[in-house]
């Protein structure tokens, strides 16, 4: 047994038939598709907002700490500079120190 698709003549009005009834499921399927993929942009373009806003955030926390790292850095050379001219100075006077706190050179006849 073969089969025909239009043996009786009733292919197109069976279609149309079909279609009929599928046609409202389809356009409330496709209705809600509609929304949902609204929605979804919505939020993904929320969350994308939100994402930049903290990416911004952290570039300028990080911009920050990197000026705050070369003040201290400068700061620390600063420092260690005059802590070698301190330690200079004070080298300077422990010696003129010993040089008049030494015992005098015995005297030779």
């Amino acid at each position: 047994m073969s089969m025909k698709v239009n043996d009786d003549g009733k292919f197109f009005g069976r279609v149309v038939a079909a279609f009929a009834g599928a046609a409202p499921v389809l356009a409330v399927g496709a209705i809600i598709w509609w929304r949902d993929a609204g929605l979804a942009d919505s939020r993904a373009a929320e969350a994308i907002g939100r994402i930049e806003k903290r990416l911004d955030r952290v570039e300028n926390d990080g911009q920050e700490m990197r000026r705050s790292a070369a003040e201290d850095r400068q700061k620390t050379a600063e420092l260690a500079g005059d802590v070698r001219n301190v330690l200079r100075s004070t080298a300077r006077i422990e010696a003129l120190l010993d040089r008049w706190t030494a015992a005098p050179s015995p005297s030779r006849p």
